[in-house]
């Protein structure tokens, strides 16, 4: 009779395989958390900035700053809106997963900052 072969991984390969895949995902899951936190307060130091540069536009022609885009990239502004003045300063919160401000100062060209 001829002896069978049997196909296939043994156990402890299998457990290899689980132990290297579990390592990646260690590695992989906080730098990713970290790239989406990043990105989440880069995008809304952008649109500060950009509302900045508007309301300094608008203020330099003798209008009113306006109000920022809702539902963008900054969850919230304080200090924004139809009251600025070129000697104002505002702040904007990232949405989730993003955390700390963002500050611009008009008085300074606007120039936008973010602090954890």
């Amino acid at each position: 009779m001829k002896a069978q072969m049997q196909k296939g991984f043994t156990l402890i390969e299998l457990m290899i395989v689980v132990a290297i895949i579990g390592i990646l995902a260690a590695i992989a899951i906080p730098a990713y958390t970290n790239y989406t936190q990043t990105s989440a307060n880069n995008s809304c130091l952008i649109e500060a900035k950009a509302y900045a540069n508007t309301a300094i536009a608008e203020l330099n022609l003798g209008n009113a700053a306006g109000e920022p885009r809702a539902g963008g990239a900054c969850d919230s502004y304080n200090g924004a809106g139809a009251a600025m003045t070129l000697a104002s300063t505002f702040t904007a919160v990232p949405v989730a997963p993003g955390g700390g401000t963002v500050t611009c100062d008009l008085s300074t060209g606007g120039q936008c900052s973010h602090a954890p």
